[in-house]
């Protein structure tokens, strides 16, 4: 075996680690995995463990169809879990994996993953058989609401020429949004056809054409979220510094291993972030626009090929040009202006939902742990109690623990799913930290957690009096 040095950012040692070509006899230990993390040098290989074997996905990080960042936060660990959550056995990306493989890992017994994870894979395995099929019936009942929705919508701006009709498209508009984003949220996840080719199409026309919200940067931070959960450093969905925080650990100027920058707790967080708790829900009435703007950041600068970004941007325009269209038809720059907001507002409704699930709970240091994927996910999410007929309205993120846990399940099955399946199998574990309140509860907690951080933030030993010196 090789032996490396310090690289030279100055991290510790590579050891024992053969950087020639492996053999299919090569063994691994754990360690030796974990030392080819996202910190080493360039010319280190970055190596992952599926199952019982070694890969190096070296070569592979900057192609990953679902973006490079989540690659790089799992070099050096364990990928079964999160990968098992997005691929399934016998796919594409399953013979992608086995061609970079490397060797074999050994394991100590403390390593080995327990028994409730064990048990924990197989479930996975017999849901995907048995479970991962979409009935068509709930998207075409979706699909009639839809375009119900955007119809009255048009009709009202087009055909009326009183304000209270405009106003009720803007309220219709905006919960066409609402609801048509849980279907991005589902393309995106490959829950509606499973096919990934077919998901990204609807992708595009629900997320782009729709919304203005790309599916390829919907992606890109999502799939983060999804693998690294309520992380510190990792997970964008809970690292809206300046803006908001919640916790009091981003006080410490966090560095983001997802935007690759310092979250700066300066003078102006401090003023956002000392009254969050009565400005959260005035920035989730207009948070679709820092999503056009990230979108269109994204679809700038990210790599990919020349065809998707011909298609993102051209499926991105028709869609301001269809909205800037309906809107350019009111009579006023009063109702324009009046139009824009109350729709987004309506429309923003999602943005709570989706953070009802994850702002008040557990946020955990550093990058995802091997064999904790269940204990993880449990952690950083929550699902909302509600009755069945509300169902429509939470569009899937109600059961946020079961989606988290198999995000490729159809959304129509997760309240069975979760009855039949996730609850029996956390009860014979022992799983205790199974969370779940109501939808106003739910409110409250989140609120609790902003308005505490907010107090945290005025103690904060960060605004000692040199610093604004």
């Amino acid at each position: 075996m090789g032996k490396g040095g310090k690289d030279a950012s100055g991290s510790s040692p590579i050891t024992n680690v053969d950087m020639s070509p492996a053999s299919t006899a090569t063994t691994y230990t754990v360690s030796q995995v974990n030392e080819c993390d996202h910190m080493t040098a360039k010319d280190y290989p970055k190596l992952v463990i599926f199952g019982d074997n070694v890969y190096d996905i070296s070569s592979w990080i900057s192609k990953h169809p679902g973006g490079e960042t989540v690659l790089k936060q799992y070099s050096g660990r364990d990928i079964t879990d999160a990968f098992r959550a997005y691929h399934s056995e016998n796919g594409k990306a399953m013979k992608t994996l086995k061609s970079m493989r490397v060797g074999a890992v050994q394991r100590k017994i403390s390593e080995e993953a327990p028994q409730h994870l064990h048990d924990f894979r197989e479930l996975v395995k017999t849901a995907e058989n048995a479970e991962f099929k979409t009935d068509y019936k709930h998207y075409y009942a979706i699909a009639i609401r839809l375009v119900s929705l955007l119809a009255v919508a048009i009709h009202l701006v087009v055909n009326k020429e009183d304000t209270f009709s405009h106003m009720l498209g803007a309220v219709s508009l905006g919960m066409f949004w609402q609801q048509s984003m849980f279907i991005g949220h589902d393309a995106g996840h490959c829950a509606v056809t499973h096919n990934r080719k077919l998901d990204t199409a609807i992708g595009w026309l629900i997320g782009n054409m729709c919304n203005g919200v790309g599916i390829s940067w919907w992606s890109s931070t999502h799939n983060v979220h999804h693998c690294a959960v309520n992380s510190l450093e990792c997970d964008p969905d809970i690292q809206h510094m300046p803006i908001l925080a919640v916790t009091r650990k981003y006080f410490e100027s966090v560095y983001s291993l997802y935007h690759n920058r310092q979250l700066k707790f300066d003078w102006l967080a401090k003023k956002f972030v000392s009254v969050q708790h009565y400005t959260f829900y005035p920035i989730m009435a207009v948070a679709r626009v820092n999503l056009y703007a990230q979108t269109l950041i994204h679809c700038a600068t990210v790599k990919m090929s020349k065809k998707q970004r011909v298609i993102e941007f051209a499926t991105l325009g028709f869609y301001f040009a269809w909205y800037s269209t309906l809107v350019s038809m009111l009579p006023t720059a009063g109702e324009k202006w009046a139009f824009f907001f109350l729709s987004h507002a309506i429309g923003g409704i999602i943005h709570v939902q989706i953070c009802l699930s994850h702002f008040s709970r557990d946020v955990f240091d550093g990058i995802p742990k091997n064999n904790e994927w269940i204990e993880m996910q449990l952690a950083g999410t929550m699902d909302i109690e509600c009755p069945k007929y509300l169902d429509w309205f939470h569009g899937g993120l109600q059961f946020q623990v079961e989606h988290h846990l198999c995000p490729r399940l159809p959304r129509h099955k997760l309240r069975d799913f979760r009855e039949e399946v996730i609850k029996p199998y956390a009860k014979k574990n022992g799983l205790k930290n199974f969370h779940s309140v109501g939808f106003f509860e739910a409110n409250v907690q989140v609120w609790k957690t902003l308005k505490k951080a907010a107090s945290q933030s005025v103690l904060s030993p960060a605004f000692s009096t040199e610093n604004y010196i």
